[in-house]
């Protein structure tokens, strides 16, 4: 049981950091993707949003 303990608290940090990484990917460089994606295109794209 005390090995299996730090094991458990290993995996769940390492699921609540990659959780914490895509919603930070999510809100901050995809829309900075796609401004930079929607600049270059033509301005009917700007028209659509982004959406998940």
């Amino acid at each position: 049981m005390p090995q299996m303990a730090p094991l458990f608290w290993t995996v769940l940090m390492v699921m609540f950091y990659s959780i914490l990484i895509l919603f930070t990917v999510k809100l901050y460089f995809y829309p900075l993707v796609s401004n930079l994606l929607s600049n270059k295109s033509t301005q009917k794209s700007q028209n659509m949003p982004w959406q998940w």
